[in-house]
């Protein structure tokens, strides 16, 4: 590795760093400049702006943690729908363990620029429908296998990204042992509700 791209690694490695832990406003290229250890001038070599830096970096961490998500689906593949499904869950409220990316990624969902909103939800959006692709795919699974209802496929996707998003800000405000008896409240409400519906039937 050149020294130049040691340098641009090392500039988005501090960027990821600070975004995570201040947000975009709160992190300065000076501040990004000085722990690198380099002058703030000498980051344009690497990235136009900070706008560029942050957006590319939110394109990494989203394509990191969609390698991760493709990765955990083919795993399961062969476990039966609910276990699958569960998993999927676990994976989007398993809070415990976070990278630095993910922390970025999801205090950047929660509060995102004001600047850059309207780019940054149409990102998230066509990252969204990605992720649905493969709940459908289990959802569709459990339908076959007589869990689910088939037609309830919306109401299925609008409760579990509604309780994953929920239980993303709980995270921050509740201990870990509150938070992870919230966390099996929610799963079982949500089994509740999508079941329910194929029972009735």
């Amino acid at each position: 590795m050149n020294a130049k791209n040691s340098t641009a690694d090392r500039i988005k490695q501090a960027a990821l760093k600070m975004f995570a832990e201040s947000g975009y406003e709160g992190a300065s290229l000076s501040e990004i400049a000085k722990e690198v250890g380099i002058k703030t001038p000498s980051i344009y070599a690497h990235y136009k702006s900070k706008e560029q830096l942050f957006l590319q970096l939110i394109n990494e961490v989203i394509a990191e943690e969609r390698q991760q998500y493709t990765a955990m689906l083919e795993a399961v593949r062969e476990e039966p729908a609910h276990r699958q499904l569960y998993r999927l869950f676990d994976f989007f409220t398993d809070l415990s363990h976070l990278t630095t990316g993910q922390a970025f990624l999801k205090r950047t969902i929660l509060v995102p620029p004001r600047h850059l909103r309207d780019r940054l939800r149409q990102d998230f959006l066509r990252y969204e429908h990605e992720l649905s692709d493969g709940l459908l795919k289990v959802w569709r699974k459990g339908a076959a296998e007589g869990i689910f209802h088939s037609q309830d496929e919306e109401r299925m996707l609008a409760a579990f990204y509604v309780c994953v998003d929920g239980l993303l800000v709980e995270n921050q405000l509740y201990e870990e042992e509150l938070y992870g008896s919230r966390k099996q409240m929610v799963w079982l409400s949500l089994w509740q509700l999508w079941t329910l519906t194929a029972r009735e039937d």
